[in-house]
């Protein structure tokens, strides 16, 4: 099948790391994919390009900051003028912000092309709007946010989710439970690999005593009280404790609840740094608070400490918790942070326990959550769909 898949976040950020690596595991399953996403500089033209066997189109938009998620009319008009005339046998919009859902409802009426929508963030109604810093913003475009994220689902012939609680709320606004696939972010597990940890920690001059815990990426306010309350704790109890906060958390660290030398902050490092980091990992860390924003999302992160082969501690929240305790990956414990700091108590006092969860880890980055894995289902699922209509 020739499809086309829609996204409105700029290139390599956001979900697009859903949209595209999916598009390029379909590719090795025979499809041709064309995936459209917003340029991070352009703003009149846009860029085509060939990348990893999909087509990669980078639309213009003439917002920046957080503007620049799909919600530029000139965005939206240059993708329908623009894909007008292709020819695609089904279009597969992930999320609906208008750059994404008005082009798609186009295209697809004007080529009778069935429609697809996938839904990989609970946004409005107490979801990821409401976790964000900036509550003046957040308040004005809520409403907003909301109508665009709930008004179309039933448009679509088949619907894709990221989590059991974002397929019920889908179920809530009419769409048909026999309608929706849901399937987790796949795990990119030829880009990342396992480090030796002691090489690492060489490399980064870490000493080699350390228990290292690991975090990276984006944290939301809450889950980064959750984490350092029971940071405190761990480090309290192993003086030895550290905690990493790789890339932009994009909320404020609290540094004054840790020991000084308790704490590093490495900041936004490129691929080759984040595999040495995670390398010197003893354990990586998910710190999920018990909100709907969490419940009803997959952290990509996830992804890259098990590709990395380390085990992961984490809360009981949402539907990835469940991966971890089935095949043995990690700790899991309650959202709480006596909870938490007894699971990273465990892992750093585990052993030889932490690495076989670590190989576990990475075997179910190589088999049921790799993308070829997950595009197994999604290919089932198109075929399925189309054929029952």
């Amino acid at each position: 099948m020739r499809l086309l898949f829609l996204n409105h976040n700029v290139a390599w950020s956001g979900t697009f790391f859903r949209a595209f690596p999916l598009g390029r595991a379909l590719v090795a399953h025979g499809h041709e994919i064309t995936v459209v996403t917003t340029s991070p500089t352009a703003r009149i033209a846009q860029r085509r390009r060939r990348r990893d066997g999909v087509d990669l189109i980078e639309t213009p938009d003439l917002f920046w900051g957080r503007g620049r998620t799909g919600w530029d009319p000139w965005n939206t008009l240059h993708r329908s003028l623009g894909l007008r005339h292709g020819d695609f046998d089904a279009i597969h919009a992930f999320d609906c912000r208008p750059a994404v859902i008005l082009p798609a409802l186009f295209l697809a009426a004007r080529g009778n092309l069935p429609l697809f929508m996938d839904w990989a963030d609970w946004w409005g109604r107490g979801g990821t709007i409401a976790e964000r810093p900036g509550h003046l913003v957040n308040r004005l475009i809520g409403g907003v946010e909301t109508w665009f994220e709930e008004a179309f689902r039933t448009h679509a012939r088949g619907t894709t989710v990221i989590s059991r609680a974002l397929e019920g709320r889908a179920v809530q606004l009419g769409v048909p439970t026999d309608a929706i696939l849901n399937f987790p972010n796949g795990c990119e597990h030829e880009g990342i690999r396992p480090h030796d940890r002691e090489r690492s920690r060489v490399a980064l001059s870490i000493d080699d005593d350390a228990e290292v815990v690991l975090h990276v990426g984006l944290i939301y306010p809450r889950d980064i009280e959750l984490l350092f309350g029971a940071m405190q704790r761990v480090c309290r109890e192993r003086p030895r404790a550290r905690l990493v906060l790789l890339g932009n958390p994009r909320t404020p660290i609290p540094q004054e609840r840790l020991p000084a030398d308790a704490l590093i902050i490495p900041g936004f490092v490129d691929l080759d740094l984040l595999q040495l980091w995670l390398g010197t990992a003893d354990c990586c860390v998910l710190p999920l608070s018990d909100t709907i924003c969490n419940r009803g999302r997959w952290p990509a992160k996830l992804s890259d400490y098990l590709c990395a082969g380390r085990s992961v501690v984490m809360p009981r929240v949402g539907d990835a918790a469940e991966w971890i305790d089935a095949h043995r990956a990690g700790w899991t414990s309650a959202p709480a942070v006596a909870s938490l700091s007894e699971a990273l108590l465990a892992a750093l006092d585990s052993g030889d326990r932490a690495s076989e969860a670590g190989e576990r880890a990475r075997r179910l980055a190589e088999g049921p959550l790799s993308w070829s894995s997950v595009a197994e289902g999604v290919d089932a699922f198109y075929r399925r769909v189309l054929l029952s209509t």
